[in-house]
């Protein structure tokens, strides 16, 4: 099931706020299940999609590694979780709190 677009934002912004939290840099895979364990349940070709979308904004970067794609956080990323940095399409309040 893929996303829908009315939480897409959220996801987005969730992404953006494990990376800049947990070091700048996971997988696919990791992000998933830490989304799983907030209560986002998103399969990994889901979180693949949404870190092109955030790659194609300049919020992260991505690299194929064996079979998972690696989102690592950029500072236009970083400003956006923050709260620095308006994006349309990203949620604007920090999740998880």
């Amino acid at each position: 099931m893929s996303v829908p677009e009315i939480i897409r934002p959220n996801i987005r912004r969730a992404i953006l706020d494990l990376l800049n939290d947990t070091g700048g840099q996971l997988n696919d895979d990791v992000i998933a299940r830490l989304l799983a364990s907030l209560g986002h349940r998103v399969a990994r070709r889901d979180i693949r999609e949404e870190l092109a979308w955030l790659k194609e904004k300049e919020l992260v970067k991505t690299e194929e590694v064996g079979p998972f794609l690696v989102g690592e956080i950029t500072p236009d990323g970083i400003d956006c979780s923050d709260g620095n940095l308006r994006i349309e399409g990203v949620l604007r309040h920090r999740t998880g709190r």
